[in-house]
């Protein structure tokens, strides 16, 4: 049985009086979430007669959508792409980290990235909330403007996103996402606990693949002092090619001009991030509904990108785990969720899935050109 959900728009960030209620007309809704973005895409159709499909094109644009299941909201957006057919309105929704496509920032910096981007969102994206103490403070490297030309002159979104890929000096992986209320997140992926179990008779579907191609088990990285071309020392895990019995090196391209220990702290990022070989479990599909950790029932809806789930039987129970890891046989980080309405089951896209270049380009975010 599928869940009704409710789907509202409003006029503007600000309002909290809906401005029309669209719940019974939506057909074929879809939506997503994504790392980095948050609330992602917003798909669907909404019968309606040709003036006013007209008013959605001329009036709507810009308009905030927000999805709630009871209390909780489960996507929030704006309205950006919106055509016409005879009898239906097609409209596609962006989570509002597209906003950060909106700006230009050209101030010079040279600070921890999470400094930086509280500075960034403040002078150029005004539909995003100014609650800013869900961007947690990465402890460094300082990431200096001067590094790149890449590094000004470019939208919020580009430089959050470079300025992520920074990481930090413990070798952490960092995200930015738009939640509820359109508050900012910044913060490092962690398994400390587990947010959704399932069973695998809970999947509408799974494969799990093994690809040695993944495994970097030694690296270095290219970067500029003073005009110099210069590379850091190799960083290696001994334990994961004594595992593996091979070695595999891999150079991070050209950084331009940062401070050694910045260089250091992304060939470390790198190298935590790939030392080991992850199975990678493609087209994994949730059912209907998923428990959290007290065992109590959710809708599928409401699994996020960010958040750990657990395949309690995927893992024979010789190779059961005490505590939660990511360790890609049945503990998994979620990089991306696309759900389907109509069929109330939910695509998840996690950070073992495969690397293939075909795989790659399909799950591009489509971001570009909002």
């Amino acid at each position: 049985m599928k869940r009704k959900l409710e789907i509202v728009l409003y006029p503007n960030t600000t309002s909290i009086i809906p401005d029309t209620d669209i719940t019974n007309r939506v057909q074929n809704l879809s939506f997503s979430t994504h790392l980095h973005g948050g609330f992602h895409l917003c798909n669907f159709q909404l019968r309606a007669d040709i003036p006013e499909a007209w008013e959605w094109i001329t009036k709507k644009m810009f308009y905030r959508l927000v999805i709630r299941d009871i209390n909780k909201t489960i996507w929030e957006g704006r309205l950006q792409d919106i055509g016409l057919t005879y009898g239906t309105v097609n409209a596609t929704a962006y989570g509002y980290y597209a906003s950060l496509n909106d700006g230009e920032y050209y101030t010079a910096y040279n600070a921890n990235a999470d400094v930086v981007i509280k500075a960034i969102l403040t002078a150029q994206s005004p539909d995003i909330n100014s609650d800013q103490s869900n961007i947690a403070a990465t402890g460094g490297p300082a990431v200096t403007s001067a590094a790149s030309a890449s590094y000004l002159d470019r939208s919020p979104r580009e430089l959050v996103e470079l300025l992520a890929d920074f990481g930090d000096t413990s070798g952490n992986t960092w995200y930015f996402a738009i939640w509820e209320d359109r508050k900012p997140y910044f913060f490092s992926r962690s398994i400390a606990s587990i947010n959704w179990f399932i069973g695998l008779e809970g999947l509408t579907r799974f494969e799990l693949k093994h690809q040695g191609g993944n495994l970097w088990n030694k690296v270095y990285a290219i970067y500029d002092v003073a005009g110099t071309l210069t590379r850091t020392a190799d960083a290696s895990d001994v334990t994961s090619q004594n595992k593996y019995g091979v070695t595999r090196y891999y150079t991070i391209p050209q950084l331009g001009t940062v401070a050694t220990a910045t260089a250091q702290a992304i060939r470390d990022t790198w190298l935590a991030d790939h030392k080991d070989l992850w199975p990678s479990l493609e087209d994994i599909v949730l059912g209907d509904y998923v428990k959290d950790s007290n065992g109590v029932q959710y809708p599928s809806s409401w699994v996020r990108a960010g958040d750990v789930i657990c395949i309690q039987n995927l893992v024979p129970v010789s190779g059961d785990l005490t505590t939660p890891i990511r360790d890609a046989l049945r503990t998994f980080y979620i990089m991306e969720t696309q759900y389907n309405a109509e069929r109330a089951e939910n695509r998840l896209v996690l950070d073992t899935e495969s690397q293939s270049l075909d795989a790659i380009v399909a799950r591009i975010p489509k971001f570009s050109s909002a």
